[in-house]
């Protein structure tokens, strides 16, 4: 975790000086098809859980649903192919929340508990996107549609907290890719700095495995990218 800790912060050293830079430059430089941009993205995660399996036990744990609050920034370099098609490749520094309810039953007695998992983690991720930016309105303002994936992520160790269970850092599978879908607007704010409100929708498949009768699933993550971007 320290190790992550300390690429997290090299990461964002590097971007504000490379952000920084382009804010001095842009005003005498010429108009380029590559533009410096930065976000922050709040989210929320619904997680549900398998149905229990049948399989008789003397004390059955089972997970049931669940949101979270999370968050995610980063940087990002867009590039112009046409005028209305971009890709955007960048750097984002994530921090995954996890809650859901479980219950816990023992057969003999006949009793029922409730309690509840947590888990969180943070992980450095490679996203990519292909983005249609619709023609320009009067006042410059625009619309747009886009579709990305994860290409790789690095995850510090999870923290597990669980009312019923002991729990392992293989308790969690998590994705090798993302599947992302997001519209947006975006306006002027001077000559050269854009902001942009990107709201979306994110299939990521994480399992969590710490109940002995169910298995429980992110089955979406939605949240609102707000973007800052140059206009170089």
């Amino acid at each position: 975790m320290n190790q992550l800790a300390a690429i997290t912060a090299s990461y964002w050293v590097a971007l504000l000086v490379t952000f920084l830079c382009a804010v001095t430059t842009s005003g005498v430089s010429a108009q380029s098809p590559l533009d410096v941009g930065l976000h922050f993205s709040p989210q929320i995660r619904y997680i549900s859980s398998s149905a229990p399996d049948g399989v008789q036990r003397r004390v059955t744990t089972s997970g049931r649903d669940g949101l979270a609050l999370g968050a995610t920034a980063g940087g990002y370099l867009e590039y112009a192919l046409t005028d209305h098609w971009y890709v955007r490749g960048g750097i984002d520094v994530a921090y995954k929340r996890n809650r859901y309810a479980t219950q816990r039953t023992v057969a003999e007695v006949d009793t029922v508990r409730n309690g509840s998992n947590f888990i969180s983690y943070a992980s450095i991720e490679l996203p990519v996107a292909l983005l249609y930016r619709f023609g320009y309105r009067r006042n410059y303002d625009s619309f747009l549609l886009g579709v990305a994936t994860t290409l790789t992520r690095w995850g510090g160790d999870p923290k597990i907290t669980s009312s019923f269970n002991g729990t392992s850092d293989n308790s969690i599978a998590y994705p090798k890719h993302t599947v992302t879908v997001f519209g947006g607007y975006e306006t002027y704010l001077s000559e050269v700095l854009v902001l942009g409100i990107e709201p979306y929708v994110s299939y990521v498949p994480t399992e969590f495995r710490i109940e002995n009768a169910t298995t429980s699933t992110v089955r979406f993550e939605a949240g609102i990218s707000l973007r800052v971007h140059l206009d170089n």
